[in-house]
């Protein structure tokens, strides 16, 4: 009886596959050559890098490894003039008995630029704008807020958007004819 109760704790790690389809969702194509990280997460402990591929030309990544108990794990995908991916996955919906299937998404990075130009500005012309349409959220995308510029403008700003994507602004003039 003994021997058993000791061979019977003496079990190997399960294994686990994560896979799925990156996409660009700016041309509706699956995002072939980015490089995809798998990272096992512990709570007050650094990232622990476990996995590494890149997406063949259907988007596809996959990874296969030993379930090590953990808090989550976090997926990053990157693909040059793309928009990074950061996903995490809980622990607890991760199975040893399926695949466990996740598909993710981004888009194409795209830059707006504007330009807003009064030479002859007097310091009660001013010049608002807001942005409709576009990208959010980002540390380079145009605020939500409106904006103002007054006096003598000649500046250009550009924002991030994103690919094959409508971005618009509303604008409007008080203080001069010009």
């Amino acid at each position: 009886i003994i021997t058993m109760s000791t061979y019977s704790c003496q079990k190997g790690k399960a294994k686990v596959t994560i896979k799925g389809i990156i996409t660009d969702t700016s041309f509706a194509t699956p995002l072939s050559d980015a490089t995809v990280d798998l990272y096992q997460i512990e709570s007050g402990v650094s990232d622990e890098l476990i996995g590494q591929t890149t997406t063949n030309s259907n988007g596809e990544y996959s990874f296969t490894f030993d379930r090590d108990q953990t808090e989550y794990y976090r997926i990053t995908s990157t693909k040059t003039d793309y928009y990074d991916l950061n996903e995490s996955i809980s622990f607890s919906d991760i199975t040893i008995n399926n695949d466990n299937v996740y598909d993710f998404s981004t888009a194409a990075k795209s830059w707006v630029k504007l330009r807003f130009h009064n030479p002859l500005g007097q310091i009660t012309d001013v010049f608002k704008y807001i942005k409709q349409e576009g990208k959010s959220g980002c540390d380079d995308c145009c605020p939500e807020t409106e904006q103002v510029l007054n006096g003598i403008i000649d500046t250009t700003i550009v924002y991030a958007n994103n690919g094959n994507e409508i971005f618009s602004y509303h604008y409007f003039v008080t203080g001069t004819t010009n």
